[in-house]
């Protein structure tokens, strides 16, 4: 059995949750950095984490922590808070940005200005768990801690977005009360989008290891 506990992200969680938010991005991590490159994509997101006040800070982020370091993480917010947080990545991205202005007003804007969730949801930008902590009940965790944290606010829906062929995170999400409600393509990807408008948590309610 794998005994992990939820706590708050710290700037020093740095490199494993630019790691983990680039697994949970996917391609629209590289588009983000200019560049396909793993590292310098991981690079990118760095920067931002350790700054307040922006989508990929600290700040929007839960850590699942084990005997031998980080799980998995969850990043979230509310999604009336998506025009504040993204203002920083608009202003700062150039300067870290590795192609050219024509990729960065032709791809970054475009995508950074997709609507992802509706007025007045929780958005979960990112869910994230390392393969060899998967299937042990992890991600249903940080999924829980995400709807704590728009219940705590008052907010009673909750959504994300889903490649369509990630199965098994579907199945995570419907498990959880989550049910389609259309499609979009972010950066050339195809997603599916999943709300939970009652923000019902599964089968168990349980908030064993969430330390708030």
């Amino acid at each position: 059995m794998i005994i992990v506990y939820i706590r708050q992200a710290k700037i020093e969680d740095a490199d494993e949750a630019a790691e983990l938010i680039c697994m949970a991005w996917g391609e629209c991590a590289y588009v983000l950095a200019g560049s396909n490159n793993q590292k310098a994509a991981q690079d990118v997101i760095k920067k931002f984490y350790k700054q307040p006040d922006n989508i990929l800070s600290y700040q929007n982020i839960h850590v699942a922590e084990g005997r031998n370091g980080i799980a998995g993480l969850v990043l979230s917010f509310p999604s009336d808070h998506f025009p504040r947080l993204s203002k920083l990545l608009v202003e700062k991205l150039p300067k870290f940005y590795k192609s050219n202005v024509e990729d960065y007003q032709g791809k970054v804007i475009p995508m950074l200005k997709t609507k992802e969730a509706g007025p007045g949801e929780y958005y979960i930008d990112s869910l994230a768990v390392y393969p060899q902590y998967r299937a042990c009940g992890i991600g249903s965790r940080l999924l829980k801690v995400a709807t704590l944290k728009s219940h705590k606010l008052g907010i009673p829906k909750t959504s994300l977005i889903v490649k369509p062929e990630n199965k098994g995170a579907l199945k995570l999400y419907k498990k959880h009360g989550y049910s389609v409600r259309g499609k979009l393509k972010q950066a050339g990807t195809n997603f599916l989008s999943m709300v939970n408008p009652i923000n019902q948590t599964g089968k168990s309610s349980s908030k064993k290891g969430i330390i708030q």
